[in-house]
């Protein structure tokens, strides 16, 4: 291991102070097990554990921040609880260089309908998700559950399938089921935003009397990094009965390393009625080292709107299947 840390740093060293330099690093240091073409193709001396990453997959670059890729690079894959078979970089060269290598690889995927992973924010409770993504959540709302699957498609398209129960004392606790469909319609990783127009279906199953459905726009921007703003304005159609009302939901949150504060706010207006407004304070916390496996934990909290509304708990784990088995990345 020494050995291959002096290499490390004698290439470090040889390499010329420029950003073009990118290719002739990862050339230097990752080409002998992901392949010259950084396709996961190890060279025919080089003997692995697992399966090298291919590096130059769009589904396999995009969604994960560069900050997420220059850490694995400076510490290495024991550090994200990842395959020995990745050293780590960070004593063998300068930060500047590591960032270098990560944008090479990132560049690989040249198709901007990919939409980058500075944008995949973490989920909150109320506001859709605006990021297409490969996750399982299940989720927790006083006495009311939700299991929800979500899965990509290409670069901008997701479908969601989602299953409710509730154990409240009434005699059928299966609350029913949903069908949605998202598209990312417009992202920019230069103003950190992007919008996202879906549509949710639920038809008339469990304690669902009639169809329903909701279409949507949802957003998430993150100014300079600062804070993190995600919103989402839905309206709902119901069978027999027409345009039922609309809801609008916004969110702040601010990365503070592996916990996310965040507050969420829930204005109801229905077509006739009380409107509701309720607060959702939550804290959101990375569990597993790679990031993959999250949870929150928050409350409901009645604001303004028809008595009685009492506070209710929430809490949901979600895996990002996308990233890695539940049990790797420990």
């Amino acid at each position: 291991m020494e050995k291959r840390v002096t290499v490390f740093a004698i290439l470090a060293t040889l390499a010329l102070q420029s950003p073009d330099t990118g290719a002739v690093l990862y050339h230097a240091w990752c080409a002998a097990c992901h392949g010259r073409d950084a396709r996961g193709t190890p060279a025919a001396s080089v003997r692995t554990t697992v399966p090298p990453a291919d590096l130059a997959s769009c589904a396999a670059s995009t969604p994960e921040p560069a900050a997420r890729w220059r850490g694995v690079v400076t510490r290495g894959g024991a550090a994200y609880g990842l395959s020995l078979d990745m050293p780590a970089f960070g004593e063998a060269a300068t930060p500047q260089q590591i960032a270098w290598v990560v944008r090479y690889v990132k560049s690989l995927c040249d198709d901007d309908d990919w939409p980058e992973g500075e944008l995949n924010f973490p989920r909150g409770f109320l506001v859709e998700k605006a990021f297409p993504e490969n996750e399982l959540v299940l989720v927790n709302h006083g006495r009311e559950q939700n299991y929800i699957f979500e899965r990509r498609f290409g670069a901008r398209f997701q479908i969601e399938a989602e299953a409710r129960t509730a154990f409240d004392g009434a005699p059928n606790s299966f609350d029913g089921v949903s069908l949605a469909g998202k598209l990312d319609v417009w992202h920019s990783p230069q103003a950190l935003a992007i919008t996202t127009l879906g549509l949710e279906a639920m038809p008339p199953l469990g304690r669902q009397a009639r169809w329903e459905v909701e279409p949507f726009l949802a957003f998430g921007w993150s100014p300079h990094e600062v804070v993190t703003f995600q919103g989402q304005i839905l309206g709902t159609w119901e069978e027999q009965e027409g345009i039922a009302g609309f809801e609008y939901r916004l969110g702040v949150a601010k990365e503070l390393g592996r916990v996310v504060p965040m507050v969420e706010a829930g204005w109801v207006v229905p077509r006739q009625g009380d409107r509701a407004l309720s607060l959702y304070p939550q804290m959101w916390i990375q569990l597993s080292r790679l990031g993959h496996v999250a949870g929150s934990i928050g409350a409901e909290l009645p604001a303004v709107g028809p008595e009685p509304r009492h506070p209710r708990l929430i809490a949901f784990l979600l895996w990002d299947f996308g990233d890695a088995g539940l049990f790797k990345g420990w």
